[in-house]
């Protein structure tokens, strides 16, 4: 009994250590933000803190546009990610057809190809189809994560053939499974997709500054990577800037946590 409160208390202590790592950047972004700029690069406690930087930023950049395009951006994807990948995995998991295995393999596949691969090739269709600086051109070619399908196959591969058949025999089709039975009981690995996909896109910077050259179109990341270039020299904007980007990622993984760790833990590794 000993022994387990013990190795208990070195798992806990372990991951306030590590929980660390996480809040101290983060808690130092907010301290920053509310800096006055009189008091940036002193040591000393500063004199006030202000929500001047906040406002100085909403009224000195394009910050309300970037955060437009981010929403529709990351929402785009993100309800496609819901429609496509839940779809598949389901197709690859429950229903036999020929080459399902080869579609699978292929799944497999363009897990293990770095991203960095794809932009030239991506970057290519976009432009034949004149889709720079424009919400299509950010969102269409990212409506399918070979991940998040892999993800969801392994959950419906845990859900009983039984409870199918029982189905079936009531007189639903494929369609009404899928919709009545395989939906409601995946709300755990839909959590979990949510939060993967939401913050794999809200704080995705390559593929739009790749894809956008017209402020006008910029996202949150692109948009702050141009501000911290105008205001180097004040710290206090720039970490204003890093925590409006972070806070709606905060927000997303305490609404899904609990789904997410329900997901994980439900979601087998069934071949």
């Amino acid at each position: 009994m000993a022994d387990s409160r013990k190795a208990k208390f070195l798992r806990y202590l372990l991951l306030f250590l590590f929980s660390i790592f996480f809040i101290v950047p983060f808690g130092y972004a907010i301290y920053t933000s509310l800096l006055s700029k009189a008091d940036i690069g002193h040591l000393v406690p500063p004199t006030r803190f202000t929500f001047e930087n906040y406002v100085d930023i909403f009224t000195t950049s394009d910050i309300l546009i970037w955060y437009k395009n981010s929403i529709i951006v990351t929402f785009g994807i993100l309800i496609g990610n819901l429609i496509v990948n839940t779809t598949a995995a389901y197709s690859l998991a429950r229903l036999n057809y020929r080459g399902r295995g080869v579609v699978f393999f292929l799944v497999i596949g363009m897990m293990m190809v770095p991203y960095q691969v794809m932009i030239i090739p991506i970057f290519s269709m976009i432009v034949d189809l004149k889709w720079l600086n424009s919400y299509q051109g950010l969102i269409i070619p990212f409506l399918f994560q070979g991940f998040l399908v892999f993800l969801m196959r392994q959950f419906f591969l845990t859900v009983p053939r039984e409870l199918e058949e029982a189905a079936e025999v009531d007189g639903l089709n494929k369609i009404g499974i899928f919709f009545r039975i395989m939906l409601p009981l995946s709300k755990g690995a839909i959590g979990t997709q949510i939060i993967f996909s939401f913050t794999g896109t809200w704080n995705s910077f390559v593929w739009p500054v790749t894809l956008v050259n017209d402020s006008r179109w910029y996202v949150m990341t692109v948009g702050l990577n141009t501000l911290k270039n105008r205001y180097f020299e004040w710290p206090n904007l720039t970490m204003t800037g890093v925590v409006l980007l972070t806070v709606p990622i905060i927000i997303v993984f305490l609404l899904f946590q609990r789904h997410m760790v329900q997901g994980i833990a439900t979601t087998g590794l069934k071949g």
